[in-house]
């Protein structure tokens, strides 16, 4: 199946489980793949585990999850192996969110609508097949 048919998959980390299981059903409802994930643990395994077949198009990351790699450093650690990957940070406080977030990542104040949540990773650029490739031979 040609990469062009996939839906955008996406990534989202949520600590809280109700969060989490609405969230995802109303991405897969507006046309997205989602995996989810209650730790930054288990994204980074899923970053790591990417394949050039199928590659994460956003990171949707709880900045406030604390763990062996904390929501905040995903979005470098999902840059560094995908320069072209989108990253989305959800917050309670962004003024807790330190400067040195990733380039063109946007956040969203939690509690959050989905519909918001939608609007931000439709408004992301969209990574083209010959940047993609650049990006997953260099990783």
């Amino acid at each position: 199946m040609a990469r062009a048919s996939l839906p955008p998959l996406v990534i989202l980390l949520a600590g809280d489980e109700l969060t989490r299981s609405i969230t995802t059903s109303c991405l897969e409802a507006s046309g997205y793949d989602v995996l989810s994930a209650r730790t930054a643990g288990e994204v980074e395994a899923l970053l790591l585990g990417q394949t050039d077949r199928r590659r994460v198009d956003v990171l949707v990351t709880d900045a406030d999850v604390r763990d062996e790699v904390d929501g905040f450093s995903l979005g470098a650690v999902a840059r560094c192996l995908d320069p072209a990957v989108g990253v989305i940070y959800t917050t309670r406080s962004p003024r807790t969110l330190p400067a040195a977030i990733v380039a063109g990542a946007p956040c969203l104040r939690t509690p959050y609508h989905a519909h918001q949540l939608v609007s931000l990773i439709a408004g992301l650029p969209r990574p083209t097949a010959r940047n993609r490739g650049a990006a997953y031979r260099a990783a």
